[in-house]
């Protein structure tokens, strides 16, 4: 059954996708949906498929519609208003923390291998944002068959990690250094510049593999290892803060702008979790 208020819904994991370090699964979970999301993209290739496909069209119309007509805003607000549109993402990325201790239980379930996955997992997006690729300037880049492998292979993981709270694809994307290729293809699209198709095309192809192949594990995971993958999403989480800190503010005038646009963010999560929180 089609519903189509998820449009909106799929409309605001479009936008966290378009954001190096926020996962459109964390929005997910926020709006109550993540089970349902990663169920039916599990299903796609299974005998229940019509039931997967329609309650799939409504979220990827929403997504595709925030991908297509934000990608220029958010390039722009990243560019200009760096600092408050990631704290105002580290507040939305914190506010997750509650709920996420809440799901686990962690106070009867989590013991040390618990423990450690989280710290293993704040670690791991430690290093990874230290050994970012660098990306090559746009003008400079060429199509070439290597090129679509790496971005076939970089929409992979990309949509891996997007299922995931806590760590966005577009992330992953821009730690192998391929990111700017893709946004900047997306948004030639909008201007029907054709030549930029076999870079979203493989790139597509390589997100829709992830999302099947992931999906199943995912869920595999959450049932037969609930708390250790609750204990390294929970680390996800954490870890994907040091991958969006921009710094702290440098004029009085902007730690006010940072504090209240940190702290409305880690409300807005804090809400969302709360009235949510028995989702995942």
């Amino acid at each position: 059954m089609l519903k189509w208020v998820n449009i909106f819904k799929g409309f605001l994991m479009g936008i966290c996708e378009l954001i190096p370090g926020v996962s459109s699964g964390t929005m997910a979970l926020l709006l109550g949906i993540y089970d349902q999301f990663l169920g039916a993209v599990s299903r796609v290739v299974s005998k229940h498929w019509k039931n997967a496909v329609l309650y799939l069209i409504p979220l990827v119309i929403g997504m595709g519609v925030a991908i297509l007509t934000m990608s220029s805003l958010i390039d722009y607000l990243l560019r200009n208003h760096t600092m408050a549109v990631h704290w105002f993402f580290i507040g939305l990325i914190l506010g997750v923390v509650p709920m996420m201790l809440r799901i686990s239980n962690y106070k009867v379930e989590f013991r040390a291998p618990h423990y450690m996955l989280v710290v293993l997992a704040v670690a791991g997006l430690f290093i990874m944002g230290m050994l970012r690729a660098e990306e090559v300037p746009i003008e400079e880049i060429s199509i070439t068959a290597p090129l679509l492998i790496k971005l076939f292979f970089s929409g992979m993981l990309g949509s891996a990690t997007m299922l995931l709270p806590g760590i966005s694809g577009s992330l992953v994307l821009l730690l192998l250094g391929s990111y700017s290729i893709i946004i900047y293809s997306l948004s030639e699209l909008t201007s029907l510049n054709l030549a930029v198709l076999p870079v979203l095309f493989a790139a597509g192809l390589g997100i829709l593999a992830g999302l099947l192949v992931a999906s199943r594990i995912i869920q595999y995971m959450l049932r037969h290892y609930t708390y250790l993958t609750y204990a390294a999403i929970l680390g996800l989480v954490l870890g994907s803060v040091f991958a969006i800190y921009p710094g702290m503010p440098a004029t009085p005038l902007t730690w006010l702008t940072t504090i209240t646009v940190f702290i409305a963010g880690l409300l807005i999560s804090y809400y969302m979790g709360k009235k949510n929180e028995e989702t995942i």
